[in-house]
């Protein structure tokens, strides 16, 4: 055989490529079962981080109808006013996060975890 010369599978390598397909698709599947994982802690992050801003968001808007009702009891409107329409900001951003966080539980459903409370754990519908 030359140097110059190519090797060309013959008909005798045919049960290779079978035997690759059997892998390729072993392959894609495990691709696949990544891809889902990934997907699944990145829905747990997300489901954390959302509901961590929901409670923050929660707490403030507490802070406000506080701070409205000693601004009321003190006579001073002007105050009260600004603390309602800063409290509807957060009740809005607050209802644009449920909205998240009900997309992320509708995509993923919620499975408890054997480690504890970590938080929740989303598994693909």
């Amino acid at each position: 055989m030359s140097h110059g010369a190519a090797v060309r599978p013959g008909a005798g390598h045919a049960h290779q490529s079978g035997s690759l397909s059997t892998n390729r698709s072993a392959e894609a599947f495990d691709h696949g079962a990544a891809a889902e994982t990934a997907d699944q802690r990145q829905a747990d992050y997300f489901l954390r981080l959302l509901s961590q801003n929901r409670r923050l968001i929660d707490q403030r808007i507490d802070g406000y109808y506080k701070a409205i009702a000693v601004a009321e009891a003190r006579g001073d409107a002007e105050s009260a006013c600004v603390f309602r329409r800063t409290a509807r900001v957060e009740e809005q951003e607050r209802k644009a996060l449920d909205g998240l966080i009900e997309n992320l539980q509708r995509r993923f459903v919620v499975q408890p975890t054997s480690d504890g409370p970590r938080g929740p754990h989303l598994v693909v519908r």
